[in-house]
């Protein structure tokens, strides 16, 4: 299996599960300016609706459920666009 499978397997199964709230490693295209110091995540709210929003949280912050909240870093229309565009799972 490669990381790409493994990662997106992972998603998937976290979306099916409604399990929790996913937080990805720091995605170099994205780690620049005011996202260098937010922790990059989904919240639980968008994992219930399928939608595939990374946010940004503070760091120390582990509320998952503040969508409204946080900015957005970018959007996809599926898991695959997610993982291609190299976001990892923590």
């Amino acid at each position: 299996m490669t990381d790409k499978e493994y990662h997106k397997q992972n998603l998937e199964n976290i979306f099916d599960s409604a399990s929790h709230s996913p937080v990805f490693k720091s995605n170099p295209k994205f780690n620049i300016g005011d996202f260098s110091k937010l922790v990059p995540y989904i919240s639980y709210g968008d994992v219930m609706n399928y939608k595939y929003i990374i946010r940004g949280r503070p760091l120390g912050m582990h509320n998952s459920f503040d969508a409204e909240d946080r900015c957005i870093i970018v959007q996809y229309d599926n898991i695959e666009d997610l993982i291609n565009d190299n976001w990892r799972l923590d």
